[in-house]
């Protein structure tokens, strides 16, 4: 017991601590449920900690409407909502899947997620624990360039 309370103890010290070392950290239930908003997550999203705990992660914390945080569109709510339940589902572990949503301020914040399940003793997965990535101004401005050269390039086969 005294070696699970020592973990515990560091687990709450890594993900409430305001270190920018600490990258922003969510997690859900078995059921979707978001189970963890951490520090880095509430200052990325301006979403606070109370208002996502125990809200089901897509549909009520990420949306596709104004009421929380808000997806980039519908179809990133359909990606993530693939990525998480694969992940539950136990296959493999998701790395960089590119998303975006917006700050409570209305700007965009566009980051790399990875998500990774998490199991029981028994190995049953329990949840998903994901983390953000926010790459760095020179590196939104190549991803943007990017999604403008595949739109124009999707036009220009359509158009064909």
């Amino acid at each position: 017991i005294e070696k699970y309370s020592r973990v515990q103890g560091d687990y709450a010290r890594i993900m409430w601590s305001p270190s920018t070392l600490i990258p922003p950290i969510f997690m859900t239930t078995e059921n979707g449920l978001c189970s963890e908003w951490n520090d880095a997550m509430q200052k990325l999203s301006g979403i606070k900690r109370e208002e996502a705990v125990n809200k089901m992660l897509l549909g009520e914390v990420f949306t596709s409407n104004d009421s929380c945080c808000r997806l980039q569109d519908h179809d990133t709510l359909t990606k993530l909502r693939i990525a998480l339940n694969a992940v539950s589902s136990g296959q493999d572990n998701i790395e960089k899947l590119l998303f975006g949503f917006y700050h409570r301020d209305g700007s965009l914040i566009e980051a790399l997620l990875s998500a990774n399940k998490r199991t029981d003793i028994e190995g049953k997965v329990t949840g998903v624990l994901c983390f953000l990535q926010v790459p760095s101004p020179e590196l939104q401005y190549a991803l943007q360039v990017q999604r403008i050269s595949e739109q124009a390039v999707a036009c220009a086969v359509n158009k064909m």
